[in-house]
């Protein structure tokens, strides 16, 4: 699909949302974090970005997103994405050189497993962000629903997101309205999509973001790096 028509279908998304939430009491997505962040308070994702290779030494790993170890993954039924154990904090590496910059915003970075822009064995890397379900909406609705929108840049591909709510339960769906696989490693790729069951409030909620790699070929370097849109609601 060109860029032209997926940035379309994510504008008559965003469209639809926009109807759908008006009138409501739709809340932005509190402590939803692009990759490359420093760790999110109480207040929500930080606007530092961890530092790639610091010099003097320091940590490189996201504060908010981690990848499924040991990787690549093995994923066996629809829900095994959820069911991975254990993750560990992903990367913040310098990216690879085929890869669009890090310089590209100053809203997110590249996450990568341990020298991810080296080459990796072929398979699947599972990524993993989660974020509060509030208890109530503004106007005291109890949340059930979630409408995302945002931008990625990936190698090679984002084969599915799935949706796990409330946490560590068997609640788990690829997410609807977005289809797979996407992305590039030198663009940016539109998503947008939304919720196949009601969330729980009150809970967290977890993305897992599966990523493949090097299809149809042995070794090839791989990283994720995604930017969620303030546009993105829970209603």
């Amino acid at each position: 699909m060109s860029s032209r028509r997926t940035q379309s279908k994510t504008i008559l998304h965003v469209l639809m949302a926009m109807l759908l939430f008006a009138g409501t009491g739709a809340a932005q997505i509190n402590g939803l974090c692009n990759t490359g962040l420093t760790p999110k308070t109480a207040s929500g994702c930080p606007a530092q970005l961890v530092t790639p290779n610091p010099p003097g030494g320091g940590s490189i790993r996201d504060g908010n997103w981690t990848l499924a170890y040991p990787y690549p993954s093995t994923l066996q039924n629809s829900h095994a994405p959820c069911l991975l154990k254990p993750f560990e904090p992903a990367w913040v590496d310098t990216p690879s050189n085929a890869w669009m910059p890090n310089s590209a915003s100053t809203a997110s970075e590249w996450i990568t497993p341990y020298d991810g822009e080296g080459n990796l064995p072929q398979g699947w890397y599972v990524y993993a962000t989660a974020f509060p379900v509030p208890a109530v909406l503004p106007n005291g609705g109890i949340p059930t629903g979630l409408a995302v929108v945002g931008q990625l840049a990936v190698d090679n591909f984002v084969y599915g997101i799935y949706l796990e709510s409330p946490a560590f339960s068997d609640r788990c769906e690829l997410v609807s309205g977005q289809q797979f696989p996407i992305g590039s490693f030198t663009a940016w790729t539109d998503f947008a999509f939304n919720n196949r069951f009601e969330l729980t409030a009150g809970e967290e909620a977890i993305l897992f973001f599966v990523v493949e790699n090097a299809p149809g070929s042995n070794f090839n370097p791989t990283g994720l790096r995604v930017e969620f849109f303030d546009s993105s609601k829970l209603f």
